[in-house]
């Protein structure tokens, strides 16, 4: 089988399954909408647990703390797929978690080098949620009526989801972090009214502030100024008003 380079995505997912309960941690490898890899691991048996250690087929499989599940499942379906499938990872996206990076490129052979992360913006904004609901729960005084309402919440959410991806199309991906990044200090601003700094990407009020104006709309400063308004400094002024010393005088 020929050896392909595929980017793949990866998710670990928790469930509770089986007659005994039993807490599950998955993740699978998808190309387009097929499934390549499905890894499960379980550390709790029910029946085990309650005694009936006889007549049972035990899933217990891991003896490690569960934070460990995601990474350990994540390298092997790495190490499976090459095998398996004939491919190779070479990106995968990740939920913030710090250990299954290092681990992927200590761990995987020969195309450890070229495997990238990218950040999954679901978790991203799920955790912009969480901390604007810990912020309200832990100061009362900022719900009510043009503050952090639940609908304020939910449009300040809305507002980094849509500087994310509008950001995500650039091609330039340091200028665009620096963008994401001003974006979502503004994005408060935005939610509230106040659109000083506002990207003219996705914030209207900033782009009809961008379109030109037309000249009936010009200021006086910026129009000629006819020459019925003009004053006598400004405008020529005639002979018959010309003082004795400024007019040739006729003998």
């Amino acid at each position: 089988m020929p050896l392909k380079h595929t980017r793949g995505c990866l998710f670990s997912k928790r469930c509770c399954l089986g007659e005994g309960g039993e807490g599950l941690r998955s993740a699978n490898c998808c190309q387009a909408t097929i499934a390549l890899y499905i890894g499960v691991r379980n550390k709790y048996c029910h029946a085990c647990a309650t005694g009936r250690k006889s007549d049972h087929i035990c899933y217990r499989n891991w003896n490690a703390s569960s934070s460990e599940m995601e990474t350990d499942i994540i390298l092997e379906g790495f190490l499976e797929a090459e095998r398996v499938h004939g491919v190779r990872y070479t990106e995968f996206i990740g939920d913030g978690d710090s250990s299954v990076y290092p681990t992927l490129l200590t761990s995987v052979p020969v195309w450890r080098h070229v495997i990238k992360k990218v950040e999954c913006a679901n978790h991203a904004c799920k955790c912009y949620r969480g901390a604007l609901e810990k912020l309200v729960n832990d100061n009362p005084s900022y719900k009510g009526s043009g503050r952090l309402t639940k609908k304020m919440r939910q449009k300040q959410v809305s507002a980094a989801r849509c500087a994310i991806r509008m950001r995500s199309k650039e091609s330039n991906r340091l200028e665009a972090v620096a963008k994401l990044n001003k974006d979502l200090l503004n994005g408060p601003y935005h939610c509230f009214g106040i659109h000083t700094h506002c990207s003219t990407n996705f914030c209207s009020v900033a782009q009809s502030r961008k379109q030109p104006a037309s000249s009936s709309s010009l200021r006086d400063d910026q129009h000629p100024t006819s020459s019925s308004s003009l004053s006598d400094d400004q405008h020529p002024t005639s002979s018959s008003s010309l003082s004795d010393d400024q007019h040739p005088t006729v003998i």
